[in-house]
């Protein structure tokens, strides 16, 4: 798993132009206009299967020290929902747990390896969810992630999820105390948001 360009912390974020895998701490949003990048070839998305509990593991430990995640009043082991995956060939590189709550899907964890970033494997993953969710009937998609999130936030509005709460000061009683986040934005607040399907 890659670490920081600038400490030793996990990386989260690839800097696509200069290639450095960053954490939130030393990552920065710039304003940039579309790029003509190379084409890549395409990510698979599958669903996930018993064999990538231990990855998934893997991924939800390196993007967020614990296995082991509440949102929604609820607590969930992400290693044992059931996921869509993104894969490079055999490597998992990304993927979305789920939770099925009444007539509701909650996306428990939504993340992409750093050099895998930027080849829609996210959206395509929010799809492969949405996509299990109508056939199952679903009347909806939550998703929670934190203030300083501003990645995380804009891919959800773009692809059409809108905000519906916001829960201050939830991450500091979760961590006791103020972490950095993107940016150097302390992490302090959950910001709740729903996709109607």
């Amino acid at each position: 798993m890659p670490t920081c360009a600038h400490c030793d912390a996990n990386a989260v974020y690839r800097d696509r132009e200069h290639g450095d895998y960053l954490c939130p701490a030393h990552a920065r949003l710039e304003v940039i206009g579309p790029r003509g990048e190379a084409p890549h070839p395409p990510l698979t998305i599958r669903p996930a299967t018993p064999a990538d509990q231990r990855r998934i593991a893997q991924l939800a430990d390196h993007f967020w020290s614990e296995v082991e995640v509440e949102c929604f009043d609820h607590s969930y082991r992400i290693d044992a929902l059931p996921a869509c995956v993104a894969c490079d060939g055999e490597e998992i590189v990304g993927v979305a747990s789920y939770a099925r709550e009444g007539d509701t899907i909650n996306l428990v964890m939504l993340n992409v390896l750093p050099l895998w970033q930027g080849r829609g494997a996210a959206r395509d993953l929010i799809a492969a969810v949405a996509a299990l969710a109508r056939s199952e009937g679903a009347a909806r998609i939550i998703v929670a992630t934190t203030n300083d999130d501003l990645p995380a936030l804009g891919l959800y509005q773009r692809l059409g999820f809108t905000i519906t709460g916001m829960l201050a000061g939830r991450l500091v009683e979760h961590h006791s105390g103020l972490e950095p986040g993107f940016a150097g934005i302390p992490v302090r607040d959950e910001i709740q948001m729903e996709l109607r399907l």
